[in-house]
């Protein structure tokens, strides 16, 4: 199916230029050309194959912003990419803000135009899916529940938010609608991790946690190009305040009645919302490294979740992250410790890949064998990944698995 592009610009020459410009792409079809705001939303109304305005700043009456805002309203699952004459920060941010899916100059080079327009486009088919059965609480998933893994830190910095960063892209890419959703409400970080600029975030939802329709979670979802769908923490922390538990539960059970896999992210600092995610998990997984004062911190945590009556120890699980075979600490002994049996699969120390990732802005590419195969294996162990049988070798005899790195 080619890309349905509309253009909104006064400008001939910019017109044709555009035009001319698309014309080269594959699969990408400009299906007019309004010179005015009013024609632009006559379109955007009428014409239900539509993927992306490209709308230049300077269109009239209705100034460019304010007229990405009634698109917005209007047709949430369009994509608008804005022609400015100038790209800074504040213009991205102002764009952003007003629901534009991204920025490009008036004069963009072919390869620019191409890829903002890919990206743009995915994400409006996605997100005509999402909104294609009409209110989010209805059963979109066939009468099924979504399962809900929620990851919490023993304390700061054992990996919680990467392992859930990397559950949520290993899960799309096998397929699966996904979710990943950042409880971590006060220092949230997956927005860092997966290189995103957003400004909705889950405290977005609070007021109409009630009623959640579609054209709602278009607005505060971002749908990263890997695949996963993404709920932001908020950008300032004393928001965490505003997300109570009977929210957070609400908004929980709409991703859940929408998606297959929810990966949440709990951070390690509990507030109401993380608190609530960790009680109506499917999964709640602690992750550990193997010190002392973290295993005493998770044992602790554990404890302090029976005392609140959101779940007891038994039904808690403990990943080992940063395991080596030369560390003191080994999972026998950590089990010991905690009164809890770690997961079968535990995470190795991967400093640099992860690092080099991240720094790239590149969380799907990590170059390390032994990080990637963890992932897997604990994806499949979680249940948000199907497990992978293994092969038998010619002589009939089943291959043992390989062991847990």
């Amino acid at each position: 199916m080619s890309i349905q592009v509309l253009i909104g610009t006064s400008d001939p020459e910019l017109a044709a230029g555009l035009r001319t410009k698309i014309a080269e792409l594959a699969d990408t079809q400009v299906i007019g050309v309004e010179n005015n705001s009013g024609n632009v939303l006559g379109i955007v109304g009428s014409h239900q194959e539509l993927d992306i305005v490209l709308l230049d700043e300077g269109i009239g009456p209705q100034l460019g912003h304010d007229l990405i805002r009634e698109i917005a309203l209007r047709s949430p699952h369009v994509a608008v990419v804005l022609l400015s004459e100038q790209l800074d920060e504040e213009v991205l941010s102002r764009a952003l803000e007003t629901g534009a899916r991204g920025v490009l100059g008036r004069n963009p080079t072919l390869e620019e135009l191409s890829s903002r327009l890919d990206v743009v486009a995915e994400w409006s088919q996605r997100m005509r899916q999402l909104l294609g059965t009409g209110r989010a609480e209805g059963p979109e998933l066939g009468g099924r529940r979504g399962r809900i893994v929620a990851l919490a830190g023993a304390k700061g910095g054992t990996g919680a938010t990467t392992i859930a960063v990397q559950l949520a892209l290993a899960a799309s890419r096998a397929g699966r609608s996904v979710c990943l959703v950042d409880m971590d409400l006060q220092t949230g970080d997956v927005a860092t991790y997966l290189d995103m600029v957003h400004r909705r975030s889950v405290a977005d939802l609070v007021s109409v946690a009630n009623e959640i329709t579609g054209a709602v979670l278009a607005d505060v979802l971002f749908i990263h190009e890997a695949g996963p769908h993404v709920l932001l923490a908020p950008q300032d922390g004393e928001r965490a305040e505003d997300v109570s538990s009977s929210a957070a539960r609400q908004i929980l059970a709409v991703l859940r009645s929408r998606y297959e896999v929810i990966i949440v992210d709990c951070g390690a600092f509990m507030t109401e919302g993380s608190v609530t995610a960790i009680e109506v998990a499917d999964r709640a997984v602690i992750a550990v490294t193997p010190d002392l004062p973290c295993l005493r911190a998770a044992k602790r945590l554990s404890h302090l979740w029976k005392r609140l009556d959101v779940r007891k120890p038994e039904d808690v699980s403990i990943v080992l992250t940063r395991q080596s075979r030369k560390d003191e600490i080994q999972p026998d002994f950590a089990a010991r410790i905690l009164g809890m049996t770690p997961l079968k699969t535990a995470v190795p120390p991967a400093f640099r890949a992860l690092e080099k990732a991240i720094n790239n802005g590149a969380p799907v590419r990590i170059d390390h064998d032994g990080f990637r195969n963890a992932m897997r294996q604990l994806g499949e162990e979680l249940g948000v990944l199907p497990v992978i049988a293994a092969a038998e070798p010619r002589g009939g005899a089943r291959r043992p698995k390989a062991e847990a790195i």
